[in-house]
């Protein structure tokens, strides 16, 4: 997989703080909630996991563990965006850049969870898309906190951009295969919600990409 290189570059030293910041806050979730950070790290066994906690009275999306897995599943994606510029386009350089970046997430994620509740909030039908979309933060993080061990990997070491592009685009097509089948059997359990899942993706899931890589992506390639 290529041999241990030493990073002499000063501009990037920054870049191994962030993936000690990853480190502590994987660590405080197994802190936090010892026996919860085990069954949510069980790719195969998400169904058990899933059905303890989104239910009406577990079911609270801003808690400290969930917060703590949302800033994991940004710096993971932050991360990727990293390590495939060192490939392809302008590489990101210095920490003000990833800063940049991390910011762009955050606001844009958290503006696209607050105006999913305000949905919820003003359409009743929709109040049955609140398990579907902790499913899909569920295997969210799941999938970030895996893959950032490749990315770690991939920084040490000096990974071929075939393996490397390879892998990634591996990893997404088993993150959508896990995206697809919550759909399918949403509907398959809901099928005159159809129109409500067309809403789902489009406002939430397809269009809100779109314009952040336009407004936040587009301009720094």
């Amino acid at each position: 997989m290529g041999e241990l290189i030493y990073r002499s570059n000063i501009n990037q030293d920054w870049i191994g703080l962030v993936f000690f910041s990853n480190l502590f806050l994987v660590s405080a979730l197994f802190k936090l909630d010892p026996v919860r950070f085990k069954r949510s790290i069980m790719l195969f066994k998400t169904d058990i996991y899933i059905s303890k906690y989104s239910t009406e009275k577990n079911l609270k999306f801003l808690n400290l563990f969930n917060l703590i897995s949302f800033f994991i599943i940004i710096n993971t994606i932050c991360l990727f965006l990293f390590s495939f510029t060192k490939y392809e386009f302008t590489s990101i350089e210095f920490a003000f850049e990833y800063l940049y970046l991390f910011i762009a997430l955050l606001i844009f994620l958290s503006f696209r969870y607050f105006f999913f509740q305000l949905l919820v909030n003003q359409i009743n039908f929709l109040r049955n898309l609140k398990a579907l979309f902790f499913k899909s933060f569920t295997h969210h993080f799941q999938f970030a906190l895996y893959f950032l061990v490749f990315l770690y990997i991939n920084f040490y070491t000096s990974l071929p951009k075939k393996f490397f592009l390879g892998f990634s685009f591996f990893v997404f097509g088993l993150w959508v295969f896990y995206q697809s089948r919550i759909l399918f059997l949403f509907f398959k359990s809901s099928p005159k919600e159809f129109i409500y899942i067309i809403l789902y993706l489009c406002t939430l899931k397809l269009i809100p990409w779109y314009w952040f890589y336009i407004y936040a992506l587009e301009p720094r390639l």
